[in-house]
C-alpha cells in the first residue's frame, strides 16, 4: 500500500486533477463511510489517509482475473455479495476492526448515474452501532463529471475528497441507528449540479456525449422509451430533439426541457411510472443483442444464451428464456450497463449488452411492477 500510495498520488493528480486532504487517519478503529462515483474511489481514498484502510467490495469484482488478483494484492477487501445479506461480510468488518484497522464502506453501493448520493440503507447505520467502532464520514466532489458512470472516457477538471466529521465510538453509544443514518445521509450528500452552480468547472475531454443513452432513456419530447442515441459530444432523438453534453457536464439545446442530468432522470423515473400502468400484456419496452450469463461464484460466469430481452407486466425476458416477476428476489446494476439478478432459488444471472443501453429502465420498471402487484424485491 505504501508502494502503491507513492504511485497513485502524483498520478491521479494528472489524469482526474485530484486534490486530496492529508489526514493523519484513525487513531483508534474506525469505519469510513464515503459517497461513490468512479472505480478509483478506493484509491483515492487509500491516498488522504496515513494509515492503512481495509475496503469492502462487490463480490462480481472479484471475478475479473488479473485486475481481481491485483485488488486482492494491493487492498485485500472485504467481499460482499449483492444477492443476499451477506453475514460473511459482516463477520470479516468486525474482524478487521477488532484487529485494530479501520474498515471503509461505500454505502450507497453502486456509483450515481445522475450526480446525486443514491439511498442509503439503516442496516449501514445499525452496523456502525454496534462494531463499538468510532465513525468518520468522507466526501468526493467533482467525481460525477470526472469520471460519469455513463460515460465511455474520463474528463479533465477538478476532483476532491475531503473528511467531513469525526464522531467517537463514546458519542455513538448515545445516539440510535436512526440518528446514525442521518448524520451519515448528511455529512456524505453529494449534488453534482448544485456545486457546480458555484464553482462552474469545466472538464474537458473529447466525445463527451457518448453513451449518455445509458442514463437518458426516456425523451421528453416524444415521450418514447430507447430512442435516444449519442455521438461525440452531441446527443439526440428520432423525433428531432438535438443536444449537446458540454464541459461544465450542463446539456444544451433548442426547446430542451431539461438542463441537467440530474433533472431529466428524476422525470423520467417519474413518468415511467405512467407507460407501465397504462401498459397492456406488450412488452414495455425491450433491447436485442443481449448476453445471457449463468453467474457461478466458484468458477465465474457462464454465456446461456444470446439474444433479445424484454420486460412485460408478468415475465422478464432474456434469450429465450421466461422469468415470471414473482420468482426474481433481486434486480440491480452492476457497473455501466450490466443487469444481475437472482431468483427465489438462489441461482443468479447477468445481462450485459453488446452496444449502449439503459438498465436503469429495466430497474424502474421492474420497481413499478412489483410495488403493483405486491412483491417483495431489493
Amino acid at each position: 500500500m505504501r508502494v502503491m500510495r507513492g504511485i497513485a498520488i502524483p498520478v491521479s493528480k494528472i489524469m482526474w486533477g485530484y486534490r486530496r486532504r492529508l489526514e493523519k487517519g484513525p487513531d483508534t478503529p474506525s469505519i469510513i463511510i464515503s459517497n461513490h462515483n468512479t472505480n478509483f474511489d478506493p484509491a483515492l481514498i487509500a491516498i488522504n489517509f496515513i494509515r492503512h484502510i481495509y475496503f469492502v467490495a462487490s463480490e462480481h469484482t472479484f471475478r475479473h482475473g488479473f485486475r481481481s488478483l491485483f485488488l486482492k494484492v494491493v487492498f485485500a477487501p472485504i467481499p460482499i455479495n449483492k444477492a443476499q445479506a451477506d453475514a460473511f461480510a459482516m463477520r470479516e468488518i468486525l474482524y478487521r476492526l477488532k484487529a485494530g484497522y479501520s474498515v471503509c464502506i461505500f454505502a450507497e453501493g453502486n456509483h450515481s448515474f445522475n450526480g446525486l448520493t443514491g439511498h442509503i440503507p439503516l442496516s449501514t447505520a445499525k452496523l456502525v452501532k454496534m462494531s463499538g467502532a468510532a465513525l468518520i464520514t468522507h466526501r468526493f466532489e467533482g467525481g460525477y463529471f470526472t469520471k460519469p458512470r455513463w460515460a465511455r472516457k474520463k474528463r479533465w477538471g477538478k476532483m476532491e475528497g475531503k473528511l467531513v466529521c469525526r464522531y467517537s465510538a463514546e458519542e455513538l453509544k448515545t445516539m440510535t441507528p436512526d440518528q446514525i443514518l442521518e448524520v451519515i445521509e448528511r455529512d456524505i450528500h453529494e449534488d453534482a449540479y448544485e456545486r457546480q452552480k458555484e464553482q462552474h468547472i469545466r472538464y474537458k475531454g473529447k466525445n463527451r456525449a457518448e453513451n449518455i443513452e445509458i442514463v437518458l432513456y426516456l425523451c421528453p419530447q416524444c415521450k418514447k422509451i430507447g430512442t435516444i442515441h449519442s455521438q461525440g459530444n452531441h446527443f439526440s432523438c428520432v423525433c428531432g430533439l438535438n443536444a449537446e453534453y458540454t464541459e461544465t457536464g450542463s446539456l444544451e439545446g433548442e426547446n430542451l426541457t431539461f438542463t441537467t442530468i440530474t433533472d431529466w432522470d428524476k422525470w423520467q423515473s417519474e413518468y415511467i411510472t405512467q407507460i407501465v400502468n397504462s401498459a397492456g400484456n406488450e412488452p414495455i419496452c425491450a433491447d436485442d443483442n443481449q448476453q445471457l450469463f449463468l453467474v457461478q461464484s466458484s468458477v465465474g460466469n457462464t454465456l446461456i444464451a444470446e439474444g433479445t430481452m424484454y420486460i412485460s407486466r408478468t415475465e422478464f425476458h432474456c434469450a429465450g428464456m421466461d422469468f415470471p416477476l414473482p420468482q426474481i428476489k433481486r434486480f440491480t446494476i452492476l457497473g455501466k450497463m450490466t443487469l444481475f439478478f437472482t431468483l427465489n432459488d438462489g441461482s443468479q444471472y447477468e445481462v450485459r449488452s453488446v452496444s449502449p443501453r439503459s438498465p436503469l429502465k429495466y430497474v424502474e420498471i421492474m420497481r413499478t411492477l412489483k410495488q403493483d402487484q405486491g412483491l417483495f424485491i431489493d
